[in-house]
């Protein structure tokens, strides 16, 4: 293999570090933007001094090493799942709410969710078969989620360290692919928390990168059993996340530059790329398929066409993310196609009015929020169901190291992938680069989809991360100089204090940054909810009904708030169980809320009915999934599966 680095970059790679880089302003952006510098410096100082030392260091060691963190990795991850579950809410908590309902035989769509984003009814569908396979040996669903968003993570992440070795053999290498994703929030957050579509079509992404690059050495049989995973990950990723459709573009762009370069029969890659255009193919019946099974009938009435998310793309006011007004146009329109027909006036319009510069400014500014982390930690995540005592002592430091750490992280990782790129200049004869440069080519993909038509999330560009440190282990480096005998004795002594310098400097500029920082810390939550946004059905109360929940404070507090419903009129107190002190909660609208100090403790929410007319309350229901610790009491009788919608915050 020949290594050809080069001062002048090409022209895709280029283009990728483009990109990068504005993810990694948009990071540094904001008011931890100086300690986020200051860190990410210190941290890519620190590895590439550490790099050479570490490469000499035996690779049974380092296996010894990975395995302990593996192993202390699993015990933190049940803990954090045993003792800090999240509440979780939004889309996923809709698809895990539908997909617990279908595990319990029921086979209907009572809100109008998935009628508006029919994509998320085959993961609803692929979620209850797997809630209703460990059903059978008696997990329960919120164990059985827990496990199933472990083995995905997990897989992913011993995945990718394979592959980070496989391809660069060096231990420098794999030792910051295991940092990454063991030693920063990535495999403790949302990741682990939140089961969604991100994560399976990351691992999808993962697994077929691997299977075009064994695929040109593999033997007749590899070529089968690699060609039916391949159709088979394809196939299963499009219909868990749509957007890996960019794959096709991607792929009929190496294959030209393959043509072009008379290399296309010597790669030995026009097969894969067939059967991945196959997946992509059989996703459509799969779908209808999936449809069918699960009683699903698409509703013209409320589904949104395409064009809506390229509406959302080019609202500049809300930067080409979700625009909640252009939703709530598009649900007053008759139907499907006249939605439609009102987005393609509008598309244009909103084109003319942004103008050349007014366009090109959005992108960038869409790029910077699709590669933008520091949130990854409130991703789809409403706090924790009660937090312990030990994190709300510190929930503002717990919270900003959060944001800090993978910060860092993700742009030690762009910084290092973009000089690599820069300097790197693919070699079509060498299967290894023709394969990275298809990982390069489809991030661009990735990019350029949430960047030119569609609307966009922060979320979004950590679909590309497999891709990344893809290629960063293929792309070529310049061979390690040797290192001497002097600096050999010098390992063991420097490389625990370099490694311990960007630490330092993490843990004190975020105590600096959470000092200054005002808190607005959820001490225990529950807000999971259908909403009422898509038809769900609040619970009537008779009168005369009351219902109660309670709730534990492992902190204090001193703001609460229980959303009821818009025009009902009921009682809402909480009471302290130790004392019997009751706290009246005034009406706001929606909620009911309370402004009062609130010491730690166990308490009680009660709603009365005390009118006598029926009033309506918003109240989660699910069939197996238990949505906080204590159960709801109606009139007396508990059910498990039920609760408020409550926050319970500190505010300073």
């Amino acid at each position: 293999m020949t290594n050809k680095l080069s001062l002048r970059p090409a022209f895709l790679p280029a283009v990728l570090s483009f990109c990068l880089f504005i993810g990694a302003i948009s990071n540094v952006v904001g008011s931890i933007g100086l300690a986020m510098i200051i860190t990410v410096v210190l941290t890519f100082a620190c590895t590439h001094l550490l790099a050479k030392p570490l490469n000499t260091i035996p690779y049974q060691r380092v296996r010894w090493l990975i395995g302990i963190g593996l192993i202390a990795m699993v015990i933190a991850q049940i803990y954090i799942l045993n003792v800090m579950p999240d509440t979780v809410y939004h889309d996923p908590y809709r698809v895990l709410a539908q997909a617990d309902q279908m595990a319990a035989g029921h086979m209907s769509w009572n809100i109008t969710y998935f009628w508006r984003y029919a994509n998320n009814v085959p993961l609803a569908y692929l979620m209850s078969l797997w809630l209703r396979l460990t059903q059978v040996v008696g997990m329960s669903t919120n164990v059985s989620i827990h496990l199933l968003s472990m083995l995905v993570l997990d897989s992913f992440i011993v995945l990718l360290l394979r592959t980070v070795w496989q391809l660069s053999k060096r231990n420098s290498l794999l030792l910051a692919s295991f940092a990454f994703t063991m030693l920063t929030p990535f495999a403790y957050t949302y990741y682990l928390q939140v089961f969604y579509s991100d994560l399976p079509s990351m691992l999808v992404l993962l697994i077929v990168m691997r299977i075009l690059l064994h695929w040109r050495d593999g033997s007749r049989r590899y070529h089968i059993v690699a060609g039916i995973g391949l159709v088979s990950a394809t196939l299963l990723g499009e219909v868990i996340k749509a957007n890996m459709i960019v794959m096709i573009p991607a792929l009929m762009i190496i294959a030209g530059l393959l043509i072009h370069k008379h290399q296309l029969k010597k790669s030995r890659l026009l097969l894969p790329m067939l059967l991945i255009v196959l997946g992509f193919g059989l996703s459509t019946p799969t779908n209808q398929a999936i449809y069918r099974a699960s009683n699903y009938t698409p509703n013209q009435t409320y589904q949104f066409p395409v064009t809506h998310w390229m509406l959302m793309g080019m609202n500049s006011k809300k930067f080409g993310m979700y625009a909640g007004k252009d939703v709530g146009k598009a649900i007053k329109l008759p139907d499907k196609a006249a939605r439609q027909k009102a987005d393609l006036k509008a598309i244009p319009r909103r084109a003319k009015h942004l103008g050349a510069f007014g366009l090109v400014r959005l992108w960038f500014i869409k790029i910077g929020i699709m590669l933008n982390v520091r949130d990854v930690g409130r991703w789809y995540n409403g706090g924790f169901q009660a937090a312990p005592q030990w994190y709300n002592r510190n929930a503002s430091f717990y919270s900003r190291l959060t944001q800090i750490s993978y910060s860092t992280a993700t742009l030690v990782l762009f910084v290092t992938l973009m000089l690599r790129l820069l300097t790197w200049r693919p070699d079509l004869t060498d299967p290894r680069q023709v394969v990275a440069l298809t990982g390069v080519v489809t991030a661009l993909g990735y990019l350029a989809f949430h960047t030119l038509l569609w609307e966009t999330e922060p979320r979004y560009g950590q679909a590309i991360l497999p891709l990344l440190w893809f290629a960063l282990a293929a792309t070529p480096q310049p061979a390690p100089a040797p290192i001497s005998q002097r600096e050999r004795r010098f390992v063991p002594v420097l490389s625990p204090i370099v490694t311990a310098i960007p630490i330092i400097a993490a843990i004190a500029l975020t105590m600096a940054a959470s000092n200054s920082h005002m808190r607005n810390d959820v001490v225990a939550a529950q807000r999971s909810q259908l909403s009422e946004q898509y038809h769900a059905k609040p619970l009537a109360m008779l009168p005369q009904m009351t219902m109660s929940e309670k709730i534990d404070l492992n902190a204090d507090a001193n703001y609460l708030s229980v959303q009821v419903h818009p025009g009902s009129a009921v009682h809402v107190t909480l009471v302290k169980l130790a004392t019997g002190e009751h706290y009246h909660l005034y009406s706001a609208g929606q909620v009911y809320r309370l402004h009062h100090q609130l010491p730690a403790g166990h308490y009680r929410i009660i709603v009365r009915n005390s009118t006598r007319q029926q009033q309506r309350v918003d109240v989660v229901h699910t069939y197996h999934y238990q949505l906080a610790k204590h159960p709801l009491l109606i009139n007396g009788h508990a059910n498990k599966t039920a609760s408020f919608i409550y926050t319970c915050k500190m505010h300073n």
